[in-house]
Protein backbone atom coordinates (compact mmCIF):
# COMPACT_ATOMS: atom_id res chain seq x y z
CA UNK A 1 0.00 0.00 0.00
CA UNK A 2 1.27 3.45 -0.93
CA UNK A 3 2.44 5.62 1.94
CA UNK A 4 0.75 8.78 0.71
CA UNK A 5 2.03 10.99 3.52
CA UNK A 6 5.59 10.12 2.47
CA UNK A 7 4.73 10.51 -1.22
CA UNK A 8 3.20 13.95 -0.66
CA UNK A 9 6.33 15.07 1.16
CA UNK A 10 8.62 13.73 -1.58
CA UNK A 11 6.58 15.43 -4.33
CA UNK A 12 6.16 18.73 -2.49
CA UNK A 13 2.37 18.43 -2.36
CA UNK A 14 0.71 21.10 -0.20
CA UNK A 15 -2.96 20.64 -1.14
CA UNK A 16 -5.24 17.75 -2.13
CA UNK A 17 -8.29 17.93 -4.37
CA UNK A 18 -11.13 15.42 -4.13
CA UNK A 19 -12.83 15.37 -7.55
CA UNK A 20 -16.22 13.83 -8.36
CA UNK A 21 -18.83 13.80 -11.11
CA UNK A 22 -22.39 15.12 -11.14
CA UNK A 23 -25.48 13.61 -12.81
CA UNK A 24 -25.05 15.60 -16.04
CA UNK A 25 -21.30 15.00 -16.07
CA UNK A 26 -20.00 18.19 -14.46
CA UNK A 27 -16.65 17.69 -12.72
CA UNK A 28 -16.51 19.12 -9.18
CA UNK A 29 -13.82 19.34 -6.52
CA UNK A 30 -13.16 20.23 -2.90
CA UNK A 31 -9.64 21.08 -1.73
CA UNK A 32 -7.89 20.82 1.62
CA UNK A 33 -4.36 21.24 3.04
CA UNK A 34 -2.23 18.11 2.86
CA UNK A 35 -1.44 18.32 6.57
CA UNK A 36 -4.94 16.99 7.41
CA UNK A 37 -4.67 14.07 4.97
CA UNK A 38 -4.97 11.40 7.68
CA UNK A 39 -8.27 12.94 8.79
CA UNK A 40 -9.55 13.09 5.20
CA UNK A 41 -8.31 9.88 3.56
CA UNK A 42 -11.59 8.07 4.34
CA UNK A 43 -13.57 10.82 2.62
CA UNK A 44 -15.31 14.06 3.46
CA UNK A 45 -18.86 15.35 3.68
CA UNK A 46 -20.63 17.29 0.93
CA UNK A 47 -24.01 19.01 0.70
CA UNK A 48 -26.07 16.78 -1.58
CA UNK A 49 -28.91 19.28 -1.84
CA UNK A 50 -26.67 22.06 -3.20
CA UNK A 51 -25.41 19.58 -5.80
CA UNK A 52 -28.90 18.49 -6.85
CA UNK A 53 -28.70 14.95 -5.48
CA UNK A 54 -30.85 15.16 -2.35
CA UNK A 55 -33.49 17.25 -0.61
CA UNK A 56 -32.27 19.89 1.87
CA UNK A 57 -33.59 17.94 4.87
CA UNK A 58 -31.68 14.82 3.74
CA UNK A 59 -28.61 16.41 2.27
CA UNK A 60 -25.56 14.92 4.01
CA UNK A 61 -23.37 12.76 1.75
CA UNK A 62 -19.72 11.81 1.45
CA UNK A 63 -17.14 11.61 -1.29
CA UNK A 64 -14.62 8.80 -0.82
CA UNK A 65 -11.32 8.82 -2.76
CA UNK A 66 -10.24 5.97 -5.03
CA UNK A 67 -6.58 5.81 -4.01
CA UNK A 68 -5.63 4.41 -7.43
CA UNK A 69 -6.48 7.75 -9.06
CA UNK A 70 -3.81 9.93 -7.46
CA UNK A 71 -2.17 12.37 -9.86
CA UNK A 72 -0.47 15.75 -9.67
CA UNK A 73 -2.16 18.78 -11.23
CA UNK A 74 0.15 19.78 -14.12
CA UNK A 75 -0.31 23.55 -13.91
CA UNK A 76 0.33 23.58 -10.16
CA UNK A 77 2.50 20.74 -8.90
CA UNK A 78 1.75 21.67 -5.29
CA UNK A 79 -1.70 20.07 -5.77
CA UNK A 80 -2.47 16.36 -5.84
CA UNK A 81 -5.85 14.94 -6.72
CA UNK A 82 -7.98 11.84 -6.20
CA UNK A 83 -11.21 10.95 -8.02
CA UNK A 84 -14.00 10.02 -5.64
CA UNK A 85 -17.14 7.92 -5.39
CA UNK A 86 -20.25 9.38 -3.79
CA UNK A 87 -21.59 7.53 -0.75
CA UNK A 88 -23.95 8.00 2.17
CA UNK A 89 -22.54 8.99 5.54
CA UNK A 90 -21.78 5.37 6.38
CA UNK A 91 -19.72 4.82 3.26
CA UNK A 92 -22.40 2.84 1.43
CA UNK A 93 -22.59 3.44 -2.32
CA UNK A 94 -25.07 6.15 -3.31
CA UNK A 95 -27.42 4.72 -5.94
CA UNK A 96 -27.24 7.80 -8.18
CA UNK A 97 -23.43 8.13 -8.17
CA UNK A 98 -22.46 7.99 -11.88
CA UNK A 99 -19.09 6.40 -11.17
CA UNK A 100 -20.71 3.86 -8.89
CA UNK A 101 -23.22 2.92 -11.60
CA UNK A 102 -20.39 2.16 -14.02
CA UNK A 103 -18.59 0.13 -11.33
CA UNK A 104 -21.73 -1.97 -10.88
CA UNK A 105 -21.93 -2.83 -14.58
CA UNK A 106 -18.21 -3.64 -14.71
CA UNK A 107 -18.69 -5.96 -11.71
CA UNK A 108 -21.50 -7.73 -13.56
CA UNK A 109 -19.21 -8.20 -16.56
CA UNK A 110 -16.46 -9.54 -14.29
CA UNK A 111 -18.89 -12.04 -12.74
CA UNK A 112 -19.23 -13.47 -16.27
CA UNK A 113 -15.46 -13.58 -16.64
CA UNK A 114 -15.22 -10.51 -18.88
CA UNK A 115 -12.88 -7.54 -18.74
CA UNK A 116 -14.21 -4.43 -20.45
CA UNK A 117 -11.81 -1.95 -22.03
CA UNK A 118 -12.55 1.23 -23.91
CA UNK A 119 -10.64 3.64 -26.12
CA UNK A 120 -12.26 7.07 -26.61
CA UNK A 121 -11.61 9.63 -29.34
CA UNK A 122 -12.12 13.09 -27.87
CA UNK A 123 -12.84 16.10 -30.14
CA UNK A 124 -13.11 19.79 -29.31
CA UNK A 125 -12.77 23.28 -30.80
CA UNK A 126 -10.29 26.00 -29.89
CA UNK A 127 -12.17 29.32 -30.09
CA UNK A 128 -11.21 32.94 -29.60
CA UNK A 129 -13.05 34.97 -27.00
CA UNK A 130 -15.46 36.21 -29.69
CA UNK A 131 -16.23 32.54 -30.46
CA UNK A 132 -14.40 32.32 -33.79
CA UNK A 133 -12.18 29.34 -34.72
CA UNK A 134 -8.72 29.98 -33.28
CA UNK A 135 -6.86 28.50 -36.26
CA UNK A 136 -7.33 27.91 -39.99
CA UNK A 137 -6.35 24.25 -40.08
CA UNK A 138 -8.19 21.30 -41.55
CA UNK A 139 -7.85 17.51 -41.24
CA UNK A 140 -4.35 16.46 -40.13
CA UNK A 141 -2.75 19.74 -41.24
CA UNK A 142 0.77 20.65 -40.18
CA UNK A 143 2.15 23.99 -38.97
CA UNK A 144 1.87 26.83 -39.76
CA UNK A 145 -1.74 26.13 -40.83
CA UNK A 146 -2.21 24.13 -37.65
CA UNK A 147 -0.88 26.98 -35.58
CA UNK A 148 -2.09 25.57 -32.24
CA UNK A 149 -0.12 22.33 -32.49
CA UNK A 150 2.09 23.38 -29.56
CA UNK A 151 -0.92 24.02 -27.33
CA UNK A 152 -2.33 20.62 -28.30
CA UNK A 153 1.06 19.03 -27.54
CA UNK A 154 1.17 20.83 -24.17
CA UNK A 155 -2.29 19.41 -23.44
CA UNK A 156 -1.05 15.96 -24.43
CA UNK A 157 1.96 16.30 -22.12
CA UNK A 158 -0.33 17.23 -19.24
CA UNK A 159 -2.60 14.26 -19.96
CA UNK A 160 0.29 11.82 -20.01
CA UNK A 161 1.65 13.42 -16.84
CA UNK A 162 -1.65 12.57 -15.14
CA UNK A 163 -1.48 8.96 -16.28
CA UNK A 164 -3.59 9.07 -19.46
CA UNK A 165 -2.37 6.87 -22.30
CA UNK A 166 -2.35 8.71 -25.64
CA UNK A 167 -2.41 7.10 -29.07
CA UNK A 168 -2.62 9.95 -31.62
CA UNK A 169 -3.05 13.71 -31.59
CA UNK A 170 -4.00 15.74 -34.65
CA UNK A 171 -6.04 18.54 -36.17
CA UNK A 172 -9.55 17.45 -37.05
CA UNK A 173 -11.80 18.31 -40.02
CA UNK A 174 -13.32 21.51 -38.65
CA UNK A 175 -11.52 24.85 -38.66
CA UNK A 176 -10.16 25.11 -35.10
CA UNK A 177 -11.10 21.49 -34.29
CA UNK A 178 -8.69 19.04 -32.65
CA UNK A 179 -8.66 15.41 -31.50
CA UNK A 180 -6.79 13.16 -29.11
CA UNK A 181 -7.23 9.38 -29.24
CA UNK A 182 -6.54 7.45 -26.06
CA UNK A 183 -4.89 4.05 -25.67
CA UNK A 184 -7.16 1.17 -24.53
CA UNK A 185 -7.69 1.03 -20.77
CA UNK A 186 -10.06 -0.59 -18.29
CA UNK A 187 -13.40 1.17 -18.64
CA UNK A 188 -13.67 2.66 -15.14
CA UNK A 189 -10.29 4.37 -15.21
CA UNK A 190 -10.80 5.34 -18.85
CA UNK A 191 -13.94 7.23 -17.80
CA UNK A 192 -11.80 8.93 -15.14
CA UNK A 193 -9.32 9.77 -17.91
CA UNK A 194 -12.02 11.40 -20.04
CA UNK A 195 -13.10 13.61 -17.13
CA UNK A 196 -9.47 14.48 -16.43
CA UNK A 197 -8.72 15.15 -20.10
CA UNK A 198 -11.64 17.54 -20.47
CA UNK A 199 -10.46 19.39 -17.36
CA UNK A 200 -6.94 19.66 -18.81
CA UNK A 201 -8.11 20.85 -22.24
CA UNK A 202 -10.33 23.54 -20.75
CA UNK A 203 -7.78 24.75 -18.21
CA UNK A 204 -4.69 24.79 -20.45
CA UNK A 205 -6.72 26.62 -23.11
CA UNK A 206 -7.99 29.16 -20.58
CA UNK A 207 -4.39 29.92 -19.58
CA UNK A 208 -3.68 30.53 -23.28
CA UNK A 209 -6.51 33.13 -23.38
CA UNK A 210 -8.66 30.92 -25.60
CA UNK A 211 -11.81 28.86 -25.12
CA UNK A 212 -12.03 25.09 -25.57
CA UNK A 213 -15.48 23.68 -26.18
CA UNK A 214 -16.77 20.11 -26.34
CA UNK A 215 -20.21 21.38 -27.40
CA UNK A 216 -21.47 18.92 -30.04
CA UNK A 217 -22.15 21.55 -32.73
CA UNK A 218 -20.69 24.91 -31.68
CA UNK A 219 -20.39 26.21 -35.27
CA UNK A 220 -23.26 25.33 -37.60
CA UNK A 221 -21.10 25.38 -40.74
CA UNK A 222 -18.35 23.14 -39.32
CA UNK A 223 -18.06 19.49 -38.34
CA UNK A 224 -19.46 18.51 -34.96
CA UNK A 225 -17.55 17.29 -31.91
CA UNK A 226 -17.93 13.58 -31.24
CA UNK A 227 -16.80 11.25 -28.50
CA UNK A 228 -16.40 7.93 -30.30
CA UNK A 229 -16.04 5.01 -27.90
CA UNK A 230 -14.12 1.91 -29.03
CA UNK A 231 -15.04 -1.14 -26.93
CA UNK A 232 -13.15 -4.36 -26.27
CA UNK A 233 -14.33 -7.41 -24.33
CA UNK A 234 -11.85 -10.06 -23.20
CA UNK A 235 -12.09 -13.34 -21.29
CA UNK A 236 -9.03 -15.14 -19.92
CA UNK A 237 -6.91 -12.60 -21.83
CA UNK A 238 -8.60 -13.60 -25.10
CA UNK A 239 -10.46 -11.13 -27.31
CA UNK A 240 -13.96 -12.61 -27.46
CA UNK A 241 -14.92 -10.29 -30.34
CA UNK A 242 -12.42 -12.09 -32.59
CA UNK A 243 -13.01 -15.40 -34.35
CA UNK A 244 -10.16 -17.30 -35.99
CA UNK A 245 -12.26 -18.41 -38.96
CA UNK A 246 -14.86 -15.66 -39.41
CA UNK A 247 -12.80 -12.70 -38.25
CA UNK A 248 -15.55 -11.38 -35.99
CA UNK A 249 -17.30 -13.59 -33.46
CA UNK A 250 -20.98 -14.32 -32.85
CA UNK A 251 -20.53 -12.61 -29.47
CA UNK A 252 -19.52 -9.39 -31.20
CA UNK A 253 -22.66 -9.56 -33.35
CA UNK A 254 -24.87 -10.17 -30.32
CA UNK A 255 -23.18 -7.30 -28.49
CA UNK A 256 -24.04 -5.02 -31.42
CA UNK A 257 -27.58 -6.39 -31.46
CA UNK A 258 -28.02 -5.44 -27.82
CA UNK A 259 -26.92 -1.87 -28.46
CA UNK A 260 -29.13 -1.55 -31.55
CA UNK A 261 -32.14 -2.72 -29.53
CA UNK A 262 -31.59 -0.02 -26.86
CA UNK A 263 -30.24 2.81 -29.01
CA UNK A 264 -33.28 5.12 -28.78
CA UNK A 265 -33.30 5.18 -24.97
CA UNK A 266 -29.51 5.31 -24.46
CA UNK A 267 -29.29 8.26 -26.87
CA UNK A 268 -30.71 10.45 -24.10
CA UNK A 269 -27.43 9.87 -22.22
CA UNK A 270 -24.95 9.55 -25.11
CA UNK A 271 -26.44 12.60 -26.90
CA UNK A 272 -27.73 14.54 -23.92
CA UNK A 273 -28.31 18.09 -25.21
CA UNK A 274 -30.59 19.82 -27.70
CA UNK A 275 -27.41 20.78 -29.56
CA UNK A 276 -26.33 17.11 -29.83
CA UNK A 277 -28.90 16.45 -32.54
CA UNK A 278 -27.59 19.26 -34.74
CA UNK A 279 -24.41 17.21 -35.09
CA UNK A 280 -26.24 14.02 -36.10
CA UNK A 281 -26.94 15.00 -39.70
CA UNK A 282 -26.00 13.33 -43.03
CA UNK A 283 -22.64 13.70 -44.76
CA UNK A 284 -20.64 14.76 -41.69
CA UNK A 285 -19.39 11.31 -40.56
CA UNK A 286 -22.01 11.45 -37.80
CA UNK A 287 -24.49 8.55 -37.84
CA UNK A 288 -28.17 9.09 -38.53
CA UNK A 289 -29.34 5.46 -38.77
CA UNK A 290 -29.16 2.41 -36.46
CA UNK A 291 -26.71 0.50 -38.66
CA UNK A 292 -23.40 -1.29 -38.33
CA UNK A 293 -20.73 -2.28 -40.81
CA UNK A 294 -17.13 -3.28 -41.35
CA UNK A 295 -15.03 -0.15 -41.73
CA UNK A 296 -18.13 1.96 -42.46
CA UNK A 297 -17.82 5.47 -41.02
CA UNK A 298 -21.41 6.33 -41.97
CA UNK A 299 -22.73 3.59 -39.64
CA UNK A 300 -23.74 3.96 -36.00
CA UNK A 301 -21.43 1.09 -35.03
CA UNK A 302 -18.23 0.51 -36.96
CA UNK A 303 -16.20 -2.67 -36.74
CA UNK A 304 -12.71 -1.58 -37.82
CA UNK A 305 -11.89 -4.88 -39.56
CA UNK A 306 -11.27 -8.62 -39.49
CA UNK A 307 -8.31 -8.60 -37.16
CA UNK A 308 -7.23 -10.00 -33.83
CA UNK A 309 -7.93 -6.62 -32.27
CA UNK A 310 -11.58 -6.86 -33.38
CA UNK A 311 -13.63 -4.28 -31.54
CA UNK A 312 -16.61 -2.03 -32.01
CA UNK A 313 -16.71 1.74 -32.27
CA UNK A 314 -19.88 3.55 -31.20
CA UNK A 315 -19.84 6.71 -33.31
CA UNK A 316 -22.92 8.65 -32.28
CA UNK A 317 -21.85 9.81 -28.81
CA UNK A 318 -20.59 13.29 -27.99
CA UNK A 319 -18.51 14.68 -25.14
CA UNK A 320 -21.46 16.45 -23.52
CA UNK A 321 -22.39 13.02 -22.15
CA UNK A 322 -21.73 11.82 -18.65
CA UNK A 323 -18.99 9.38 -19.63
CA UNK A 324 -19.65 7.05 -16.68
CA UNK A 325 -23.33 6.66 -17.54
CA UNK A 326 -22.69 6.41 -21.28
CA UNK A 327 -20.09 3.69 -20.80
CA UNK A 328 -22.32 1.80 -18.35
CA UNK A 329 -25.25 1.77 -20.78
CA UNK A 330 -23.16 0.60 -23.75
CA UNK A 331 -21.72 -2.24 -21.69
CA UNK A 332 -25.09 -3.25 -20.21
CA UNK A 333 -26.80 -3.20 -23.62
CA UNK A 334 -23.99 -5.24 -25.17
CA UNK A 335 -24.05 -7.82 -22.38
CA UNK A 336 -27.83 -8.11 -22.75
CA UNK A 337 -27.24 -8.79 -26.43
CA UNK A 338 -24.82 -11.59 -25.57
CA UNK A 339 -27.09 -13.04 -22.87
CA UNK A 340 -30.17 -13.17 -25.07
CA UNK A 341 -28.30 -13.75 -28.37
CA UNK A 342 -29.86 -10.68 -29.96
CA UNK A 343 -29.17 -10.75 -33.67
CA UNK A 344 -28.24 -7.37 -35.14
CA UNK A 345 -29.53 -6.18 -38.47
CA UNK A 346 -27.47 -7.13 -41.48
CA UNK A 347 -24.21 -5.17 -41.74
CA UNK A 348 -24.17 -2.38 -44.30
CA UNK A 349 -20.96 -1.48 -46.07
CA UNK A 350 -22.24 1.20 -48.43
CA UNK A 351 -22.65 4.91 -47.77
CA UNK A 352 -25.86 5.13 -45.73
CA UNK A 353 -26.57 8.62 -47.00
CA UNK A 354 -26.78 7.38 -50.60
CA UNK A 355 -29.56 4.87 -49.91
CA UNK A 356 -33.13 5.76 -50.86
CA UNK A 357 -35.95 5.65 -48.32
CA UNK A 358 -37.25 2.49 -50.01
CA UNK A 359 -33.84 0.82 -49.75
CA UNK A 360 -33.56 1.68 -46.06
CA UNK A 361 -37.05 0.31 -45.35
CA UNK A 362 -36.20 -2.91 -47.16
CA UNK A 363 -33.06 -3.29 -45.01
CA UNK A 364 -35.02 -2.60 -41.82
CA UNK A 365 -32.93 0.52 -41.10
CA UNK A 366 -34.41 3.09 -38.71
CA UNK A 367 -33.46 6.67 -38.07
CA UNK A 368 -31.90 7.50 -34.73
CA UNK A 369 -33.77 9.97 -32.51
CA UNK A 370 -33.56 13.38 -34.15
CA UNK A 371 -34.14 15.44 -31.02
CA UNK A 372 -33.58 15.33 -27.28
CA UNK A 373 -37.35 15.27 -26.88
CA UNK A 374 -37.55 12.00 -28.84
CA UNK A 375 -34.72 10.28 -27.00
CA UNK A 376 -36.08 11.33 -23.60
CA UNK A 377 -39.47 9.83 -24.48
CA UNK A 378 -37.76 6.48 -25.13
CA UNK A 379 -35.61 6.93 -22.00
CA UNK A 380 -38.67 7.54 -19.82
CA UNK A 381 -40.45 4.40 -21.07
CA UNK A 382 -37.43 2.10 -20.81
CA UNK A 383 -37.28 -0.60 -18.14
CA UNK A 384 -33.73 -1.28 -19.31
CA UNK A 385 -32.67 2.26 -18.37
CA UNK A 386 -34.17 1.89 -14.91
CA UNK A 387 -32.46 -1.48 -14.43
CA UNK A 388 -29.04 -0.07 -15.31
CA UNK A 389 -29.16 3.48 -13.93
CA UNK A 390 -31.57 2.90 -11.07
CA UNK A 391 -34.91 4.50 -10.35
CA UNK A 392 -33.44 7.46 -8.46
CA UNK A 393 -30.96 8.58 -11.11
CA UNK A 394 -33.49 8.05 -13.89
CA UNK A 395 -35.93 10.34 -12.10
CA UNK A 396 -33.30 12.99 -11.31
CA UNK A 397 -32.00 12.94 -14.89
CA UNK A 398 -35.47 13.23 -16.41
CA UNK A 399 -36.35 16.17 -14.16
CA UNK A 400 -33.17 18.02 -15.14
CA UNK A 401 -33.62 17.36 -18.84
CA UNK A 402 -37.33 18.19 -18.93
CA UNK A 403 -36.54 21.54 -17.35
CA UNK A 404 -33.78 22.03 -19.92
CA UNK A 405 -36.19 21.27 -22.76
CA UNK A 406 -38.70 23.79 -21.44
CA UNK A 407 -36.00 26.46 -21.35
CA UNK A 408 -34.91 25.55 -24.88
CA UNK A 409 -38.43 25.71 -26.29
CA UNK A 410 -39.00 29.09 -24.68
CA UNK A 411 -35.71 30.43 -26.10
CA UNK A 412 -36.57 29.03 -29.54
CA UNK A 413 -40.02 30.66 -29.50
CA UNK A 414 -38.34 33.99 -28.69
CA UNK A 415 -35.77 33.63 -31.49
CA UNK A 416 -32.87 33.04 -29.04
CA UNK A 417 -32.15 29.38 -29.79
CA UNK A 418 -28.50 29.79 -30.77
CA UNK A 419 -27.56 32.18 -27.97
CA UNK A 420 -29.34 29.97 -25.41
CA UNK A 421 -27.45 26.88 -26.56
CA UNK A 422 -24.11 28.70 -26.51
CA UNK A 423 -24.74 29.94 -22.99
CA UNK A 424 -25.95 26.54 -21.82
CA UNK A 425 -23.47 24.20 -23.55
CA UNK A 426 -20.36 26.08 -24.65
CA UNK A 427 -18.40 25.03 -21.55
CA UNK A 428 -19.97 21.60 -21.12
Amino acid sequence: MTDFSKLFEEKGIDYIQFQFTMILGEFKEVEFPVRIWEDMREGTGIDGSSLGFLKTEQSDMKIVPDLNTFAIIPWNNRIGRFICDITDNNGNAYSACPRGILKTQISKAKSLGYEFLTRPELEWYFLTNDLKPADNGSYMDIPPTDKLHELRRQISDSMMGMGIGIKTIHHEVGTGQHEIEFLPCSALYQADHVQTAKMIVKTETFYDDLIATFMPKPISSEAGNGLHIHQYLTKDDRNIFYDEEKGISDLLRYYIGGIQKRVDSISAILNPTTNSYKRLIPNHEAPVYDTWGIGNRTALIRVPGYEKSARIEYRAGDAAMNIYLGTALLLAAGLDGIKYKIEPKDPINTNMYNLTTEERIKLGVRELPSSLDQSLTAFKKSNFIEKVLGKELKKLYLNLKQKELEEFKKAKSEGNETSWELKKYLLC
